[in-house]
């Protein structure tokens, strides 16, 4: 059946991606599916639904749907994602604004559209539009004043949306893509950290001239820098790391989930450990980052400029997601709402996480390379 001369549509797609990817992609989305079905979500689900079922059955459904765009996704080449790219960013911008008019207030934050089945953040598929956008623009033969001046108007444009809401870290997020791709296309490093330095003064000033709008920041820097040197949430957090120990406590047997209500979506990787050890979460590292570090050994090879700005900003925006989730989980850093693809629950994380690695696998088939 896997003959080379097989032409079937579904074996050739299978044969052009890259096996390494694919492999640890699917040991990532699996770990995930098990620890959604027998650690993470049964607890919450009660809570919130008087169901155990709930949310482990709407999580299914995202990773279907996750699935079903990474494999439509990675179908499609590399012309097909640089004529669509404006028009995906777009749709998304617009997605964005409409957040600030009809967006579900949760914590003084309008940051989702209820879509009814669950809570859409059109923020997650801003920023994976807007790589292929700029990759697009960047990789481009236009002068590069312009490709400076409209990727800046963009990415201070999305910015100036998300203080609105308001979200900060999205916006430093989306800062950080802008950097990435800067930097990749050639310029200056001390014009890259003058950029950086002035934007991050900017966004701090402006946090202290609106600081009603923005107290949750504060409090979650009074908590993570309180007295008491560490708070709640991340002490519930370490204890439960440091009672799972090497080897966890066992299935089932783990007691974070009724302690915090983030246990999981934002501490979803103590939950792990402590029900299954720190030898299970070393695991899960090692296999997103094998998975990455494939992905940047590819972009040492002829590719495009497209391909690889895409590539390699897609990957370093999910790995400093996952950097973030993993730091506010060991209080490295306070919380901030940011989730582990395909651990956590949330259908916008599973969703956009999918379509950035679906759009990977598009751009590493061996047909493309």
């Amino acid at each position: 059946m896997l003959s080379r001369d097989n032409d079937n549509f579904f074996i050739l797609w299978l044969r052009s991606l890259d096996k390494v990817i694919l492999v640890l992609l699917i040991l990532w989305i699996f770990l995930g599916i098990v620890f959604a079905s027998y650690t993470t979500l049964n607890f919450a689900s009660t809570k919130l639904y008087d169901n155990p079922n709930t949310l482990v059955n709407k999580y299914y459904l995202f990773i279907f749907f996750g699935s079903l765009i990474i494999f439509l996704t990675s179908v499609f080449n590399e012309d097909f994602f640089k004529h669509t790219s404006k028009y995906l960013f777009f749709s998304s911008l617009i997605l964005l604004l409409l957040t600030l008019v009809v967006g579900l207030e949760v914590k003084g934050s309008k940051r989702w559209i209820n879509l009814i089945f669950f809570n859409l953040q059109p923020i997650e598929l801003v920023k994976p539009t807007m790589i292929l956008l700029f990759a697009s623009i960047f990789s481009s033969n236009k002068n590069f004043i312009f490709k400076f001046i409209s990727t800046g108007i963009i990415t201070f444009s999305v910015i100036f949306i998300l203080l609105l809401q308001p979200d900060y870290t999205q916006g430093l997020l989306v800062l950080t893509i802008w950097f990435t791709l800067l930097f990749m296309s050639g310029i200056n490093l001390f014009v890259i950290i003058s950029l950086a330095f002035s934007s991050i003064a900017i966004l701090v000033l402006n946090l202290f001239i609106f600081k009603d709008k923005f107290y949750y920041i504060f409090n979650r820097f009074d908590s993570w820098i309180g007295s008491n040197d560490i708070s709640y949430q991340s002490e519930r957090s370490l204890d439960a790391i440091q009672y799972g120990g090497f080897f966890g406590r066992g299935i089932g047997e783990g007691i974070l989930k009724e302690k915090i209500p983030e246990a999981h979506t934002d501490y979803v990787l103590a939950s792990i450990g402590e029900e299954y050890g720190i030898v299970t979460i070393i695991l899960v590292l090692i296999i997103v980052f094998s998975l990455f570090m494939r992905v940047f050994a590819i972009c040492q090879n002829e590719i495009s400029g497209f391909k690889k700005y895409t590539l390699v900003s897609l990957s370093t925006l999910m790995l400093l997601q996952l950097f973030i989730n993993v730091g506010v989980t060991i209080n490295l850093f306070p919380s901030t709402g940011m989730t582990f693809a395909f651990l956590s629950y949330g259908g916008s994380s599973i969703i956009t996480s999918a379509f950035m690695l679906g759009v990977v696998l598009a751009f590493t088939r061996e047909q493309n390379k």
